[in-house]
């Protein structure tokens, strides 16, 4: 009979405790789902740490526990990776251990996983992984799949390359573009039975992410333009040991398009890049509210940058909406750049660049590398438009000079008027002298008030302006600017 050997833990369930973290294990001896026996002072005494992963109902996704057990040797270094489940049999385990390739031993409820989880429930949190050290002190520091690694170097467990057997790392990995594809090749290896993928983030401490498993020695990745990617190769041999190559990156670079934008206008992508100019690809809907929120400030700088005539180029994609709702939208704020609703190509934009919210934006270059996303890595130049500054300083870091071409105002024009609150609501109120004249244009160029101020302090009703950038002028003086957000 498969048992796990716990006097103390048999001891407070006859009592019905509920166990509590020990600060050291008790020795035990378990068997895997295939009927191989391990025990675990064994595996302590002889240097290894003990991690252990328990698996939820249905069991979790095996891409975590994949690549912390090729990451740190396979079981043949420095860490011994197993898994346990309560909620299954051997015959179930066997079924998923195979269908998702896990290699480190699993122990199910015919193992005596139940016990072993009831013993050590409170030495974790979900997802609940445990680390055992191998001077059988158990691990007090959350662990989580976001800290995981961080907590592995603290202790100063190193990741190691499975190679404690005859394996021999593969060579010569190239990668060619291959439309949205990414094809990845190598050399093969004498005596290797199959082949394990890995993408590695861009992160100063790297997580690698399992891609999948090869029995081949060509690799075709669904890629991310948008991400670019750093890919390696691990090699695992008939006598189960395995080895790493080299990392391969691959830069974050455009793909092409050609789309038609809400106004029946083509737009090439490659056409626009190639003539010198930099892209700005913004992703929105119009239900989505951060895209509201963000729009007043993305048309500005399309006006302060020349309007798509100078050193960028703005287009605007949506998945959603069709032409009659990207209309709208385009009249609501002001926006006069190319607008590609789901039926212009805005979905096919979506699926190439891994689109998968709103807002969301990127930057392309001429040469068709994507120098910023939304996002922290790979990229040198971050921006938010949630913060225009930020904006004018990302664009004034790679050289695009500022062009301004609003329809009603010359920048050199432009008065620090004192308009408050900015952004602005049900109204915006305005210091002016007695008797001056006040006039309110849209970014269209269009008049929306015009009156005499009867005091210093004048308030301008704004609740039945449609949001975006407006422009005040004081007795023909200049133009002051301020943003109406409902």
């Amino acid at each position: 009979m498969k048992k796990l050997l716990f006097v103390w833990a048999f001891i407070a369930l006859a009592w019905g405790l509920k166990a509590e973290c020990p600060p050291e294990v008790d020795d035990f001896t378990f068997t895997d789902c295939y009927g191989v026996e391990y025990n675990l002072f064994e595996l302590l005494d002889g240097g290894q740490h003990v991690f252990v992963e328990f698996l939820p109902v249905g069991y979790a996704d095996a891409t975590r526990l994949k690549e912390v057990y090729h990451r740190f040797g396979c079981n043949g270094r420095e860490m011994f990776v197993m898994s346990l489940c309560v909620w299954k049999d051997d015959e179930a385990g066997i079924s998923w251990l195979t269908n998702n390739g896990v290699e480190c031993p699993l122990v199910t409820a015919d193992g005596g996983a139940q016990q072993f989880f009831d013993l050590y429930e409170d030495c974790m949190e979900i997802p609940r992984y445990l680390l055992i050290y191998s001077n059988h002190e158990i691990c007090r520091e959350s662990i989580t799949y976001m800290n995981l690694y961080n907590v592995f170097d603290s202790l100063g467990i190193m990741p190691a390359d499975c190679n404690f057997g005859e394996c021999e790392a593969p060579t010569k990995l190239r990668t060619e573009l291959l439309d949205a594809d990414l094809l990845l090749s190598w050399a093969g290896v004498e005596n290797a039975e199959y082949y394990h993928v890995y993408n590695r983030s861009y992160d100063s401490t790297p997580i690698d992410y399992f891609e999948q498993d090869v029995y081949d020695t060509v690799c075709l990745i669904d890629f991310n333009p948008r991400l670019g990617g750093n890919y390696y190769v691990v090699s695992h041999c008939e006598d189960g040991s395995e080895c790493a190559s080299e990392i391969v990156s691959v830069p974050p670079t455009a793909f092409d398009f050609m789309a038609t934008d809400c106004h029946g206008n083509e737009i090439h992508l490659f056409d626009i890049l190639d003539r010198g100019q930099y892209v700005l690809v913004e992703a929105f809907y119009y239900s989505c509210p951060g895209c509201h929120l963000i729009a007043p400030n993305v048309v500005d700088s399309y006006y302060r940058y020349g309007c798509n005539e100078e050193d960028i180029y703005y287009i605007e994609v949506d998945e959603i909406d069709g032409t009659g709702i990207c209309l709208q939208w385009c009249e609501e704020y002001g926006v006069e750049f190319p607008t590609i609703s789901r039926y212009g190509g805005g979905t096919e934009i979506y699926d190439l660049y891994h689109l998968v919210g709103a807002p969301d934006y990127f930057l392309i270059a001429p040469d068709h590398s994507i120098i910023y996303a939304h996002t922290d890595y790979p990229f040198e130049y971050h921006f938010s438009f949630d913060n225009l500054q930020s904006v004018f300083n990302a664009y004034e870091a790679i050289g695009i000079e500022e062009h301004p071409c609003y329809n009603v105002i010359d920048e050199a024009n432009e008065q620090k008027f004192n308009l408050f609150p900015n952004p602005a609501d049900e109204f915006v109120n305005l210091s002016v002298e007695v008797s001056n004249m006040i006039k309110v244009y849209n970014i269209q160029g269009q008049l929306m008030d015009s009156f005499v101020a009867d005091s210093q302090q004048v308030r301008i009703e704004t609740s039945n302006y449609s949001e975006g950038l407006y422009f005040v002028q004081v007795d023909g003086q200049g133009f002051g600017k301020f943003v109406v957000r409902h």
